[in-house]
């Protein structure tokens, strides 16, 4: 019996991070189906019924372009979409080394760019474009793309689980390490990166290292694809490059200008033989109205904190505070402190604490290092070894004591031995020794740390004077 009971698996298709699409055979008819498995272990009930209820209005609604919904099968931690059958194949399989032809290009790109017209204008967002989820049958040159799923999370490298060839297609708001929401402008960035390895045959940044990928995606502007290949045309290029723009608000804020634009290259191209520049998104009618993601008003401050960090790069240790009543930005303030950090192959993590939680020992700390260690699990297997050979030689035979608060380090510096019971402060005075160590090992000239605590107002006095004390 396999995975899914009343199906019989015939072949895997494609995987992705959290995802993986199968061609399957119903055994009860014979019929042929897609199934597409995601993993929900992680999901709340809530976002469970949200998702269910997403899905409902797809499979009630049909868009043409996305497989149609059929059923739904849930396991324990697995969810299987029951989609109709689709005789496609990823589209990364139909790229060659140089690139697609001009003519292919343009006709898969049109009809991507207005499924994706259709998936937005429905008020989805697919949050995973890329050549691996996208399906193309080569004999009708149709395409077909899965239904999304909740949309596109922020910064969740674990959620990720640090997979470049899923990296290689995020965007930078999905990095998390920019202070910028992540709505349906993601897509237009993913789908740039996909139209540029169409049309060159590689992506724009070609790495295998999480954390060169992630400054690459947040601070490195790709080639454009006309110097990749002489025979790619401006304009083609021109848009490609405009999707793939950092800031949100510098890509195109509406599907219809992309596909006009599209629409425009094939009629030149059928009609001239080539594509001539022309002025890209003039056809947008129905722009949403987006608030910038900008501070304002608070460029003391910014460079305050900016000129903190550019200190903390050359080795000095710096405790910056912030204040001022809820909701006047403190934490947009701080947040701008990750990009740069990131470009300085810095850490920035956070930690909150709880008024329910206030006889816990550094726990808003302890949060924030959880966060850590889960970004360094992300990293490649030579700079965890890395890691584990500094965090070895810094613990000495206390690593247990820091498993005991972080478990994730035990994928890191496996199993540690046991440590004699101490009483209560000698307890506490052994952990705060061992902890400093841990925090140290850290925070260099070569990758600078930022810790930001929120709400210290709820950490226990008694702490507090701890660490006034240098504890």
């Amino acid at each position: 019996m396999g995975p899914f009971p009343g199906y019989l698996i015939l072949e895997p298709i494609s995987q992705t991070q959290g995802a993986t699409l199968y061609r399957a055979q119903e055994e009860r008819n014979n019929q042929t189906v897609l199934i597409k498995s995601l993993d929900t272990s992680q999901l709340s009930s809530t976002e469970m019924t949200l998702l269910g209820k997403e899905w409902g209005r797809i499979r009630n609604n049909p868009i043409p372009g996305l497989l149609e919904i059929q059923g739904l099968i849930e396991l324990q931690g697995i969810t299987a979409l029951i989609l109709e059958d689709f005789p496609g194949v990823p589209l990364k399989t139909l790229i060659p080394e140089q690139g697609v032809p001009v003519a292919s290009f343009l006709e898969w790109a049109v009809s991507l760019s207005e499924i994706l017209e259709r998936i937005h204008q429905n008020h989805f967002i697919l949050g995973d474009i890329n050549p691996f989820t996208i399906l193309l049958d080569p004999e009708t040159n149709r395409i077909r793309v899965p239904p999304p799923g909740l949309g596109p999370k922020t910064g969740n490298l674990t959620g990720l689980e640090g997979n470049p060839r899923t990296l290689a297609y995020i965007s930078p708001e999905q990095t998390g390490r920019i202070d910028s929401p992540v709505d349906y402008r993601t897509d237009f960035y993913s789908l740039g990166i996909t139209f540029y390895e169409m049309l060159t045959g590689q992506v724009p940044f070609p790495s295998e290292d999480i954390l060169e990928l992630l400054h690459a995606h947040i601070a490195q502007k790709a080639a454009p694809p006309e110097e990749l290949n002489s025979q790619i045309p401006q304009s083609l290029s021109d848009i490609i490059m405009k999707l793939l723009s950092k800031g949100p608000a510098d890509r195109y804020q509406n599907t219809t200008g992309l596909v006009a634009d599209m629409k425009e290259c094939i009629r030149q191209f059928q009609t001239l033989g080539r594509i001539d520049p022309f002025k890209l998104d003039l056809y947008d009618p129905s722009r949403p109205f987006i608030l910038p993601q900008i501070l304002v008003g608070r460029d003391l401050e910014n460079m305050k904190i900016q000129k903190a960090l550019d200190r903390v790069g050359h080795g000095v240790v710096e405790v910056f505070m912030v204040s001022g009543e809820p909701g006047i930005g403190k934490s947009a303030l701080v947040n701008e402190l990750n990009q740069p950090l990131v470009e300085k192959g810095g850490y920035f993590i956070s930690g909150k604490y709880d008024p329910f939680k206030k006889e816990l020992p550094y726990s808003a700390v302890i949060q924030a290092f959880q966060g850590l260690v889960r970004q360094l699990l992300a990293e490649s297997e030579e700079r965890i070894r890395t890691w584990k050979e500094r965090l070895l030689w810094a613990l000495g035979p206390n690593g247990k004591i820091i498993i005991e608060v972080i478990p994730e380090m035990e994928f890191i510096i496996g199993q540690q031995a046991d440590i004699p019971e101490l009483g209560p402060e000698e307890h506490l005075n052994r952990f705060t020794f061992v902890f400093k160590n841990f925090v140290r090992l850290f925070a260099s000239w070569e990758h600078p740390l930022v810790v930001f605590l929120d709400d210290l107002k709820w950490a226990h006095p008694a702490r507090l004077n701890r660490r006034k004390q240098g504890v």
